[in-house]
């Protein structure tokens, strides 16, 4: 038991030596040897040896892009596989399985609660015990999702598991988490993390998946996602892009496998025209009553408007901002019709 005593304004010599004996001045030189290489666990996003945690919504696709990223590297020989041990939380029995498929092609380790007797509850103790033993050093954990592992929402317990992650990565292991945004969205639109500022404090990188469109049918769809780094130690990206299609009916591995990661000179060219193609859903009862109305031989500006208003009881400044957004010559940036000389015809 440690007793600090004061006598005057003099530290007794006896509580001194404690905290002699605490001190870790002098163990540079073999600290360093302990320190890990700057090696990307998932490319540009996690380091070896980190606190990465990843925010997104439900079925943004977070789960699938951890997967991803890992395998990516572990294909690459830069993390060994046999000592990834992802923790799959929150899943059906059927996505676990599938999952656990693709675990064994890429040799890393796949549990799950309630299966070989392991619970989530014992990964605080697990980490714990890696510390201990000496075996946490090139340990790679992925918690999926981290509220199973802890109460995001209590200030408490999210302290004291902040704990103990950080003495797992302090003894050279790297914890990956990922867990949920809320329903509210920041003034940029970004998605807003989940639960008490204590998991973000305490990690070393956080990023915010956010998704930016999905194109196509019921069938088959093309999802367009967003990382947005809001916290890093290290050289990590900024933000990054990737794509995945999810067909209906198709196995777990061909999503995985449809994953692409959109260069970077591309990234603003592929947000502007997933904004585009947002705002041109929100305006579609706009656009589909002014071609309709231009299709009727209805091609003054004026009277466009008033047709408009009528088709869609909207107000007249609503119907002038459509009809002006959308005006030009280019039909891949947008524009739905064309005005020349007083007239406004259908650019189809």
């Amino acid at each position: 038991e440690i007793s600090l005593g004061l006598v005057g304004s003099e530290m007794c010599i006896r509580d001194r030596a404690l905290l002699n004996g605490f001190s870790l001045t002098g163990s540079s030189e073999q600290m360093k040897k302990q320190m890990l290489d700057d090696v990307f666990v998932m490319n540009d996003i996690a380091i070896l040896g980190q606190w990465t945690t990843l925010y997104a919504a439900p079925n943004t696709g977070k789960t699938l892009l951890t997967l991803w990223l890992l395998q990516e590297q572990i294909k690459a020989k830069i993390v060994e596989g046999s000592k990834v041990y992802y923790v799959n939380a929150d899943d059906t029995f059927r996505g676990a399985v599938h999952k656990i498929e693709l675990a064994e092609q890429w040799g890393m380790k796949m549990l799950v609660p309630g299966h070989n007797d392991f619970k989530a509850r014992l990964i605080p103790a697990i980490m714990e015990k890696l510390v201990e033993s000496g075996e946490a050093r090139g340990v790679v954990l992925v918690l999926d999702t981290l509220k199973k592992f802890a109460d995001l929402m209590d200030k408490t317990a999210a302290s004291a598991f902040g704990v103990t992650a950080r003495e797992f990565v302090s003894a050279g292991g790297t914890l990956i988490c990922l867990a949920h945004t809320n329903k509210h969205k920041d003034t940029e639109g970004k998605g807003i993390y989940s639960g008490t500022s204590d998991i973000v404090d305490d990690s070393d990188c956080m990023f915010v998946i956010d998704k930016l469109s999905a194109e196509g049918d019921d069938i088959s769809k093309v999802h367009t996602v967003e990382l947005t780094n809001k916290k890093a130690r290290g050289d990590v990206s900024s933000s990054a892009m990737y794509t995945y299609v999810r067909r209906i009916g198709e196995p777990y591995s061909a999503l995985v496998n449809s994953v692409k990661r959109i260069d970077s000179a591309d990234t603003d060219m592929v947000k502007k025209a997933a904004e585009r193609n947002k705002q041109l859903k929100q305006d579609d009862e706009f656009i589909k009553a002014i071609t309709s109305s231009i299709r009727q031989g209805i091609v003054t500006k004026s009277e466009l408007i008033q047709s408009a208003m009528a088709d869609t009881a909207e107000s007249r400044a609503k119907v002038k901002n459509v009809l002006e957004r959308w005006t030009g010559d280019d039909y891949a940036k947008g524009h739905r019709w064309t005005y020349k000389a007083c007239l406004l015809y259908t650019s189809d």
